[in-house]
Formats: structure tokens, sequence, C-alpha cells
């Protein structure tokens, strides 16, 4: 993969989401569909801007095109490079059965032609595509209708002593704190796929209206006792992104 900076890799999907007829799609951080899948993405040598634009409102008319269930997408941006993916297109979806339906006529009728449209402009890999169901932890007070945000997740293991139960009264005492930013949400996500023997116990994904926000809560949960609860707890790996609506 090509050694695409966080800077131009954010602004081209900015620009690609000015499309007008995403309007009724700038929802990131309301409340989350039972099902998130995401498909991981290598960006081309003729990856920019104008390409990437065109591919999303080509994609968003197939999508149009057929009966597909699909409650909305996005893309995000790592923050920091990974040696698998540039970006990861997201797939948000109310059943599993709606998302079997939409991959099944996507991959009999559609799936050929996209790999000629996009080749030399982006690829994917439909193994590398992972869906989870979402269990909401915390509703936003607003909706967030930038048409962008930002998130963290983090795969954890409990520490000796740790479990389910210990993870439940942190959330309980973390519910107590009412002054976050408006925007501000978080979801617990369960793996509808087998990951294997090292799988995490738990996956956490926190989500934010933008940068300034994360920051500022972050400083409000540190000037508490669960930053040290949370590292006694658990150990986690940590990965953070920027995203953009598409649909």
């Amino acid at each position: 993969m090509k050694n695409y900076s966080l800077l131009l890799l954010t602004s081209l999907i900015i620009i690609s989401c000015s499309d007008a007829d995403q309007k009724e799609s700038l929802e990131p951080e309301s409340p989350a569909s039972n099902y998130v899948e995401y498909v991981w993405h290598s960006a081309e040598e003729n990856f920019n801007a104008e390409n990437l634009a065109t591919l999303i409102s080509k994609w968003n008319t197939i999508i149009d095109g057929y009966s597909c269930d699909m409650d909305g997408a996005n893309i995000l941006t790592p923050t920091e490079k990974r040696e698998n993916h540039d970006f990861v297109w997201v797939l948000k979806w109310p059943s599993i059965d709606a998302r079997n339906s939409c991959w099944d006529i996507w991959t009999n009728d559609y799936a050929a032609d996209w790999d000629k449209t996009i080749d030399g402009i982006m690829s994917y890999d439909p193994n590398n595509a992972f869906m989870f169901s979402v269990e909401v932890g915390r509703t936003p007070k607003e909706e967030n209708t930038s048409g962008s945000f930002v998130n963290t997740f983090y795969f954890c293991k409990f520490n000796e002593g740790s479990n389910m139960d210990t993870l439940d009264t942190y959330r309980e005492d973390l519910a107590k704190i009412n002054n976050f930013s408006n925007n501000h949400w978080y979801v617990l996500l369960d793996p509808t796929f087998d990951p294997g023997p090292s799988a995490p116990d738990f996956v956490w994904l926190d989500l934010w209206g933008s940068d300034e926000d994360k920051n500022n809560d972050m400083k409000i949960w540190e000037a508490t006792d669960l930053p040290a609860r949370a590292e006694s707890m658990v150990n986690c790996e940590e990965f953070s992104n920027y995203g953009v609506v598409i649909r």
C-alpha cells in the first residue's frame, strides 16, 4: 500500500462527500444501526479527490438502483498508517438478512463491473469485511449534522480478576458523567464472525463530533478515577480514525 498522508486522505474524502445528494445522510453520530460492517480498502496509484468522488457517486447510484436495505455508509481514515488498509468503507445494516441480501445481489450482478470501475484507484477484498452487532452504551445529546466525526476503537482483554461484571460497574459510573460533548456516544461491538483464539474480550468504540470535542472529553474523563480503574481492568489496543458520511 502507498504511504498516503492523513491530511491528503482526509481532504480527499471530505471533498468527495460534498455532493448535495448526500444531504439526507448526515447522521454519523445518531444512535447506531443494529449491525456495522467494516470493509478494508487500499488506495492505488490513481487515487485522488476527483476519482474518489466519482466512485462514491457511482456506488450510491448502484445501491439506489436495487432493493438494498442499508442504513447508511461512512469512510474511516486512520490517524496513523496501518499495514493492512489505507481506509475503511463502513456499511450500516438493520439486520443480518438485509446485509446478506444486499451482498448477494452485489456479488452476482455488480461486483465484476465495479472491480473494473475501481481498477487503479482503489481495491478491496470481500474477505476483509468484518461485521459486528452493536450495543449502544451512550446516546449523543444532539444529532451531529456536520457530515464528519472522529472515533477510537479499543480492542480489550480483561486483566486477571476482571470480567464483564467489572466492566458493567465501570459503565454505570461512566454514565454518571453528564458533561461530555453533545455529540459524544459509545457502543460495544460484538463480532458476527469467528475472531479466532486471540480475540479481545470486548470491543469498545467511542465517537465524537471533532478532535476538539474528543480532547475536552478526555480531560473530563481523566479528572476522575475511571482511567486508573480502566488500566487495572483491561489491556487494550487503540485505533483512531477520522470519519465522513458518504450515504
